[in-house]
Order: C-alpha cells, then structure tokens, then sequence
C-alpha cells in the first residue's frame, strides 16, 4: 500500500484572472504556467501535486478550503492556488492565482497567497 494520492482533479480556470497573472511573469515563466494550464484543463491536475493552503498565512491571508501547486513541481519559485469548489454536485478546481510564491522580505511585489486572497475576498 502507498501513501501516495493517485488521480487528477478537474481544473476550471478564470481567463481575465490567469491574464493578469502573466502580465506579471518572466517570458519563461509565462511558457510554463500556459503549458501547466492547458495540461490541466485538458487532463486535470495531478492530486499528489496538491497542497493544503494555510487558512490563515503570515502575510494575513486566508485561503480556507484551497490548495496549492509548486511549478515546477515539486518546488518550484512559481505557484498555482485554486479554490476547492461544489459544481453541478461535483468537486473541483477553480483557479484562483498564478505568482511567486514567496519574495525576499524587503519586497513590495505580491506573493501567489495574496493575489489569491484578493481575489477570492472581492468574490464574495
């Protein structure tokens, strides 16, 4: 037996959202989110990618009932959050963020968490 999550999630990105989020990224970085993007929509995410976001983060975010992906994977600079929802009776995966996960400390950029925050605050 293996302690390992097999299987992938449906993912259902937000184009205006996931737009922004490339205005901020690097050519390259911007390659690889597309790619992980179009992965996902066509064949879902990997579960054992799949990370619990802290309710409540340091920089004052809460990102209840999401979950996070290190890019690349396993634990890459970049990440993807999504908020874990109920559609048509089924769970899934709605995107919420694309972004640095975390700057060095003297930084004013926003990390991955608090765009998602934003966003997800200014949807309710």
């Amino acid at each position: 037996m293996t302690d390992k999550r097999q299987g992938r999630a449906p993912a259902l990105f937000d184009a205006a959202a996931f737009a922004e989020d490339l205005n901020r990224a690097s050519n390259a970085w911007r390659t690889a989110a597309i790619a992980a993007r179009q992965e996902y929509e066509q064949g879902g995410v990997p579960i054992e990618y799949l990370l619990a976001c802290d309710e409540e983060g340091p920089e004052g975010t809460a990102l209840a009932n999401c979950v996070k992906i290190r890019l690349p994977h396993p634990d890459g600079k970049f990440g993807m959050v999504f908020r874990i929802e109920r559609r048509a009776g089924k769970l899934l995966l709605a995107y919420a963020a694309f972004g640095v996960r975390h700057h060095p400390p003297d930084s004013n950029a926003f990390t991955v968490y608090e765009i998602a925050h934003q966003r997800l605050q200014n949807s309710q």
